[in-house]
Formats: C-alpha cells, structure tokens, sequence
C-alpha cells in the first residue's frame, strides 16, 4: 500500500468516526484528502472498496504484529500468548477513530466482500484460539476444543467490547494474566465433565476443520500468489512444487523457509506461511 492509499484510509476513519460511514460522500472523503473527487477513483472503485480496505489494513497490521511474537523463539507459548494478547488490547484499544466508526453503525450488509472478509476475521480468530489452547494445554483431550475455544472466543469479545466502552473500566495489565488464570480453572472443570457441550465446531462452513500443514501451506500460498511480488512468487512456485512430491525434501524446504524468513518486509500471510511451514518441518 503506498503513502496516498494510507492517507485516504486515515482520512477516511476520521469523517467515518465523526458523521457515519452513510453519511459521508466521497465528496467529502476527497475533499479532507485534499484531492479532486475523479482521483479518489484512481486509487479506489467506490467508497464500499474503501471500507474494505480499511478493515484489512487494520486486522493486517495486528496479524503482523502477532505473527512477530508467534516466531520469537524465546517466548514459551503463555508467555507469547499473554504478550499477544497485550497487541491485541492496544490495536483494539489505541485506534480511537477505528473504534468511534465501528460505535457508529452496524457494518454488515454494506457489501458482499465486506461480510465475506469480516466472516474470515470471524473465523480467523477462532482458528488462533483453537491454536493458542493446543499450544497452551497440549494434554488436552481434542473433544474438549470446541468448547475451550468458544470459551475463551467469549471471554476475550467481552472484556474488550467493555475496554472499547470504557477505557478506564478496569487495569487492562491485568487482562493477559486474568483470561490465562481463568482459561486454567474453566479446562480443569471441563475435564471433570463426563461430556462436551459442543461435539463439534458450530460453524459448517468454517476452516477450522483440522487442516493438515500441508494442505494449510497450499492454502496461503494460493492467496498469497495473488498479491506477493515476482521475488517472492519464485520461492512460492518453489515451494508448492516441492510439496506436490510424494516425500518433499526438508532440505530445499528449509533453505526456502530461511529465504522468506530474511525478507525484512514480510506480509502477514507470508509470516503465517513461515509459521505454518516451521511447524510442518518440526513435526515430519
């Protein structure tokens, strides 16, 4: 995204965050970037696009920043989840225009590619706890995850829908360590319980069924091919192809893996194809 692109989002939340995403023009949106109407098309097809693009800049720079914490080796898995949960306080917490828009009006049906992606966030967060109570409680019987996930999901939504409220509401250095203590008793309880609630993930259509690394890595680089630079798209085709063998070879897969990892601009599906690739070779 180039320096006009972030200026028109940011312009852009503070008049959504004022008088409502309905009610503001692109107008008015070309106007407070100090640009003529017909150039805002030339970086935006409509103003629906532009809504869009805001919440994938956004959910984008958390995913980065969580994925960061995700490789740092010498984190243990709650301490990487306690201080994840701390990026997530101040991404949700620190954008004030972000929050005042989304206080302003409901934002489903605005656009189909809207209710698509935020059914991916929806979807995306729940894969990450998911993901989070395996590293967290690895002797946890696979029966219990349905019901530990949207446990912890829940826990989470509401004391971050309080904090987006009320800022004051409570410490939120408290938060991180609480929700753990918490997670800690509730899945003690559980396991006490002669059966799960939930025998299964509540949403069909969902990724949470149990990918397997593989099919996970095939999965991001497909999406990643549609958006990643010709530098990266070798290493891509590379690795796909690598993959399409019967028995890939950890050696090339791992002098691939270090060739992403050395990219200093890495976008947040490519650490996520790091992460994923990372725990494929621990694991073969």
């Amino acid at each position: 995204m180039n320096e006009k692109h972030k200026m028109i989002i940011d312009k852009s939340v503070e008049l959504f965050a004022e008088k409502g995403y309905h009610a503001t023009s692109v107008q008015e949106i070309a106007e407070k970037c100090g640009i003529a109407k017909g150039s805002f098309y030339n970086y935006f097809k409509s103003k629906e696009e532009l809504l869009v693009s805001i919440f994938k800049y956004y959910y984008e720079a958390l995913t980065d920043s969580l994925l960061d914490l995700e490789l740092d080796a010498s984190l243990s898995s709650k301490d990487k989840f306690l201080r994840q949960i701390t990026v997530h306080m101040e991404h949700m917490t620190g954008n004030t225009n972000l929050i005042q828009m989304l206080m302003q009006e409901q934002m489903l049906h605005i656009s189909e590619e809207l209710d698509r992606f935020l059914q991916y966030i929806h979807e995306e967060g729940l894969i990450w706890f998911k993901r989070k109570i395996i590293e967290i409680y690895p002797g946890l019987s696979a029966d219990l995850l349905p019901d530990c996930t949207i446990i912890l999901d829940s826990l989470f939504k509401g004391y971050i829908g309080i904090l987006i409220r009320k800022k004051n509401a409570f410490d939120v250095e408290l938060l991180p360590s609480f929700m753990l203590n918490r997670m800690d008793s509730i899945i003690a309880s559980l396991q006490n319980m002669e059966d799960p609630l939930l025998k299964q993930f509540p949403l069909p259509e969902c990724s949470l069924r149990d990918l397997s690394p593989k099919e996970e890595i095939h999965s991001i680089i497909s999406r990643m091919l549609e958006v990643e630079t010709s530098k990266n798209r070798e290493a891509l085709k590379a690795i796909q192809e690598e993959f399409s063998k019967v028995r890939p070879s950890p050696i090339i897969l791992e002098s691939l893996l270090l060739f992403l990892e050395k990219n200093e601009k890495r976008s947040p599906l490519c650490s996520k194809l790091v992460l994923t690739m990372k725990e494929y070779l621990t694991n073969i």
